[in-house]
């Protein structure tokens, strides 16, 4: 079987994320020393565990709706996250300190191999932040987009737009915010960007909404669980 980057290349995905000539498209430039693009595991010690369990939970669940992220999915208080999505009979496949890349890595490993959620909600890039430039970070995002669309073509995508930190410039949040927001067809790829509802009328982050410079609080959480629950209810249906 060919890998999962082998078969993006061979389909050459691109734009709007439907099949285009190959030799239409133009490689991504990445200047930076990480590339979001290149496939490769993480770097932490709870990485391995984590990808095994999901493996595992894979091959064995059933489940319609898939979350798929870094640390802000991962530190979903279990009791909130079955309270906005038990009933879809989620799975939680965050893990803290993935960028775009790891994410790459899981799905090329295997997870959600054969796997045919109803939606998968993504959100990814948070870490990429430090590491990349704002377009590269959009590049990542967007080729995490398409090996999820070859991996599993009939899920739909709920993308959401990376929140604002007091560790980033919200203004290259906002950036990357507004690049992958375009890949949304409204079919098979849908966009949301709750994180303005973390924020004051002055652009700052709302007391309480942070537990340190990136994670969210309890407080933070329900905010998220009550903008995209409605969503994912529209989405699942």
């Amino acid at each position: 079987m060919l890998g999962l980057v082998a078969t993006l290349a061979s389909l050459g995905l691109s734009g709007n994320l439907r099949a285009a000539p190959a030799a239409a498209e133009k490689p991504p430039v990445i200047k930076s020393a990480n590339d979001p693009t290149k496939p490769v595991p993480g770097g932490v010690r709870w990485f391995w565990r984590m990808h095994g369990d999901y493996l595992n939970q894979t091959k064995t669940k059933k489940f319609d709706v898939c979350f798929l992220g870094d640390s802000i999915t991962q530190m979903w208080p279990g009791d909130m996250f079955g309270t906005f999505f038990g009933k879809y009979n989620p799975v939680n496949f965050g893990i803290g300190g993935d960028r775009c890349e790891n994410v790459l890595f899981r799905l090329n490993d295997g997870e959600l191999q054969d796997a045919t959620p109803k939606l998968i909600v993504l959100m990814i890039g948070t870490n990429n932040q430090g590491m990349n430039t704002a377009e590269e970070v959009v590049i990542g995002v967007t080729t995490v987009v398409k090996a999820l669309r070859v991996k599993c073509p009939k899920s739909r995508i709920l993308l959401l737009g990376i929140l604002p930190s007091t560790g980033t410039p919200y203004d290259k949040t906002k950036a990357i915010n507004t690049g992958i927001a375009k890949l949304a067809d409204k079919q098979m790829i849908h966009y949301q960007d709750f994180g303005p509802k973390l924020l004051d009328k002055d652009g700052k982050i709302l007391p309480g909404m942070l537990a340190d410079a990136v994670h969210l609080t309890r407080q933070g959480y329900q905010v998220w669980g009550t903008e995209v629950s409605p969503t994912i209810e529209k989405l699942v249906k």
